[in-house]
C-alpha cells in the first residue's frame, strides 16, 4: 500500500509492493537508501517476499553529546569541512493509525512531498520532505540548496556558522552542475524557507541538460553536503564508522522518475514505523564551529515535523 502527494497535485493511493532495480529512470514512484546502493520502484503487480526488519538504534542524549564533541575535534584537526550526523528518535506515544497521521501531514505540509507506505519487504515509512533534489519543468531543471536551521519564528539572525554551512551546499551543487556542457546554471539569491517547525536558508538553482545526463548527475550530486558532508567521500566513510544505526531510506532519494516529469526529493523528515511506535530519523550539519548541545536541540526541533502531530 502506497499513498503519496506532490505539492499542488492530487493524492495517489496504490496497492502493490516495491521491487528492487538497478536503474530508477523511467519508473513512476521510486525510493533509494542513503548511498543509492539499493534502489526500488513501486509495482502494482509484484510478488512479495517478506523479510525481517529490526528496530533502529536510538542514541541517548549523553552518548550523542560525547559523539558530537569528538566529531568537532576531528573537524577542527582538518578531517573535513562539514559532516552531517544523524540519529533516531523514538516517539513517546504509540501510533495507532498511520493513515490518520498521513492525513494530518497532507494538511499541515502542502509544500512537501508527503507519503506513507507499507511494503512487505521494506516495512512501513512515513514522511513529509520539503527538499527537492531534482525537478524537471517545461523549460529547465531545478534543485534546492537547503541548509542552516533555526526554529520557525525564532527572533534571531542566522549565524555565521549557518551561512557557512549553507554556502558549502550551494557551492558543491553549483560545481557539479557546471560540469554539464551548456548547463547555463542560474543561482537565486539567499532566501528563507519554513516548511514546518524549522526555518532554513535556501537557494534555488536552475540549469539545462539532456535527459541522458540524469543518471550520472544523480550519482555525483547525491548525497549532497546537506545530508552527508564535505568532502563527500570522507564524510560518508566517517559516518559509516561513527553512526550506530543504518540510515536506510533517510536522506535517500524518493519521488517520481518518469521520463519528462521527474520530481525527485531528498527523503527528509521521515520515520520508520515498527509495531506501534514511530522512529524519526533526523540530522544536523557539524562544522568546527558547532556546539554539541545546539546540534542536539536542532535535531529535536526537526523531529517535531512528525511528532507534534501525534
Amino acid at each position: 500500500m502506497l499513498h503519496y502527494r506532490f505539492p499542488g497535485e492530487q493524492l495517489h493511493s496504490l496497492e502493490g509492493d516495491f521491487i528492487s532495480t538497478q536503474h530508477i529512470e523511467g519508473h513512476n514512484f521510486i525510493i533509494t537508501d542513503f548511498d543509492q546502493k539499493n534502489k526500488y520502484f513501486w509495482s502494482t503487480d509484484s510478488t512479495p517476499k517478506p523479510i525481517q526488519t529490526t528496530t533502529p538504534y536510538c542514541i541517548s542524549e549523553a552518548e550523542y553529546l560525547l559523539q558530537a564533541a569528538q566529531l568537532i575535534k576531528d573537524l577542527d584537526r582538518g578531517l573535513a569541512q562539514k559532516i552531517v550526523l544523524s540519529r533516531v528518535k523514538k516517539a513517546n506515544q504509540t501510533l495507532q493509525e498511520p493513515e490518520a497521521l498521513f492525513q494530518k501531514l497532507l494538511q499541515q505540509y502542502p509544500n512537501a512531498l508527503v507519503y506513507y507506505f507499507h511494503d512487505t519487504c521494506l516495512g512501513s515509512w512515513i514522511g513529509a520532505s520539503p527538499e527537492i533534489l531534482i525537478e524537471r519543468t517545461s523549460t529547465h531543471w531545478r534543485t534546492m540548496a537547503l541548509a542552516g536551521t533555526k526554529r520557525a519564528g525564532e527572533e534571531r539572525d542566522f549565524t555565521a556558522k549557518e551561512f557557512n554551512e549553507h554556502a558549502m551546499v550551494t557551492e558543491f551543487i553549483e560545481s557539479q552542475l557546471r560540469q554539464i556542457p551548456g548547463a547555463n546554471v542560474q543561482v537565486s539569491e539567499i532566501l528563507t524557507y519554513s516548511p514546518g517547525p524549522v526555518t532554513h536558508l535556501l537557494q534555488e538553482l536552475n540549469w539545462q541538460m539532456p535527459q541522458s545526463v540524469l543518471p550520472l548527475l544523480l550519482k555525483h550530486l547525491h548525497p549532497t553536503p546537506a545530508v552527508s558532508g564535505l568532502p563527500k567521500k570522507v564524510a560518508q566513510q566517517y559516518l559509516e564508522v561513527i553512526e550506530g544505526h543504518e540510515r536506510r531510506f533517510y536522506a535517500g532519494i524518493i519521488g517520481n522518475c518518469t521520463v519528462g516529469s521527474e520530481k525527485l526529493y531528498v527523503n527528509l523528515r521521515s520515520a520508520e514505523l515498527c509495531g506501534q511506535f514511530m522512529y524519526c530519523y533526523v540530522g544536523g550539519g557539524f562544522t568546527e564551529d558547532s556546539v554539541p548541545q545546539l546540534e542536539w536541540d536542532e535535531t529535536e526541533n526537526k523531529s517535531q515535523t512528525l511528532l507534534r502531530l501525534l
